[in-house]
């Protein structure tokens, strides 16, 4: 409040006049007026701008950040001088989630023309602390020429709000499912608005295996746009102080491209991968769903493939062959023990796996055991090479012999195609020999999910 409060003050003046020897008394009074002037803190010599009785009132949401004014200082000083002003911010009452920043607090001093002003900047980062008021006082120190003075300037006043908050729940439908099944799921969407008044924006996607039933917002409006097999959503929503606003969100399993029920393998889905509240960029927890294998632990692909090596051989020729086992484990991460055998007219010369490890057993028949032991995860592929050679297969007809058998996995079935060598002993193995084995017989069929052809 500015106003100016005139104090008269009267000096009574006593004084004993000596006139004559004879010490005759004189006496006499005076008066004088003396006015004082009271002034708020923006007109003193150093003048400050407080509000309230605060340099600067601060509100800021949690997990966020904000640059503020601190404190406007004038130069009054009648002198005409420069003056030279240096603030101490005491931080001490803030929470150890707050950080906050006062100009000139790192040493640097700003300085003041006569009758000039400046406005002292301030920025605060405030994370996941209690809501509540929290007050900074500020000291600060003015030099001139000639003379200084320290300072308690009106305290800064912080103010904390809890920021929107935003959560995701699943209302109803499986966890985990077998694949190849349908379902629907229902989830919620809820956003929270402790602070002032405002609009939000909430984005969230539903992934490619998914079909949106139906979205049925409490309040706002929504749109849905599709990127690739991918929707996604935008929600808008006003919120008033201490209101909240939710969101149900039914998805099912749709069918893909090939026409077959999503989830065609095993392993986890993201139903959501979490609700966005996009000016705070905070997200909401995801939900994960998961899809067991039909097959139990035996959902694999296995293939023996031919790389290298003559497919027709003359009796007696040495030969050198490369041949490939390659499993594929479209079911939950698992550990693989692959069983196969090399012929007894071939020898095991070198072996490369991409993963695992491989030991080799001669058996009495003349065959070699080939045990490779590997972890494949969800979806992973991996190889092993296998080197074989031969001196020469001696045979006076036509004939066929194994080079390698059938891969079997421990407690599952054997896929793949055995491989055999056409051995000739005529001058042309183009002539009729005899009917070729029958691969698929027996414990050696095809794996359901290759469309490996069985080679000769």
């Amino acid at each position: 409040m500015r106003g100016i409060i005139a104090v008269l003050i009267t000096l009574t003046l006593a004084s004993l006049v000596i006139v004559s020897s004879s010490g005759t008394f004189v006496g006499f009074d005076a008066t004088r007026e003396v006015k004082v002037q009271v002034v708020p803190h923006e007109q003193e010599y150093i003048g400050l701008d407080c509000e309230d009785g605060y340099a600067a009132v601060i509100e800021v949401g949690t997990n966020s950040e904000l640059d503020f004014d601190a404190l406007t200082v004038r130069n009054y000083l009648n002198e005409m001088k420069d003056v030279t002003i240096r603030l101490y911010p005491d931080y001490s009452g803030l929470p150890g989630e707050v950080g906050m920043f006062v100009e000139t607090e790192n040493g640097a001093v700003r300085t003041l023309v006569s009758e000039g002003e400046y406005t002292f900047f301030g920025n605060v980062t405030v994370g996941s602390a209690e809501p509540g008021e929290y007050i900074v006082p500020v000291d600060m120190l003015a030099t001139w020429d000639g003379g200084d003075a320290s300072i308690s300037t009106c305290p800064i006043k912080l103010v904390i709000t809890g920021s929107p908050t935003i959560e995701k729940e699943l209302l109803n439908g499986p966890l985990e499912l077998p694949t190849h099944t349908y379902a629907e799921w229902t989830f919620r969407i809820t956003v929270g608005n402790p602070g002032e008044e405002q609009t939000l924006t909430i984005k969230d996607v539903i992934p490619g295996e998914f079909e949106i039933e139906s979205i049925d917002p409490s309040a706002g409006t929504y749109t849905v746009t599709q990127t690739g097999a991918a929707y996604h959503i935008t929600w808008g929503v006003y919120l008033g102080t201490g209101e909240s606003a939710h969101m149900n969100v039914t998805v099912y399993t749709k069918l893909n491209p090939a026409g077959k029920q999503e989830f065609t393998s095993c392993g986890d889905y993201i139903l959501n991968e979490g609700a966005e509240l996009v000016e705070y960029g905070i997200k909401s927890e995801g939900i994960t769903v998961h899809a067991t294998c039909d097959g139990g632990d035996c959902d694999l692909c296995i293939r023996n493939l031919w790389l290298s090596g003559a497919r027709h051989l003359p009796t007696d020729a040495p030969a050198d062959y490369n041949t490939r086992t390659v499993v594929e484990n479209m079911g939950d991460g698992r550990k693989l023990v692959v069983t196969q055998y090399i012929g007894s007219q071939f020898t095991l010369t070198n072996y490369v796996p991409s993963k695992g490890t491989v030991s080799v057993e001669a058996m009495p028949d003349g065959k070699t055991r080939v045990t490779w032991t590997l972890y494949l995860a969800h979806n992973e592929v991996a190889r092993l090479n296998l080197y074989e050679h031969t001196d020469g297969i001696h045979t006076s007809s036509n004939t066929y012999v194994m080079l390698t058998t059938t891969p079997c996995i421990a407690g599952c079935e054997c896929h793949g195609c055995a491989k055999y060598v056409h051995v000739y002993s005529c001058g042309c193995h183009g002539e009729e020999g005899p009917e070729e084995p029958d691969v698929y017989g027996g414990a050696e069929i095809e794996s359901d999910c290759c469309t490996e052809e069985c080679e000769r």
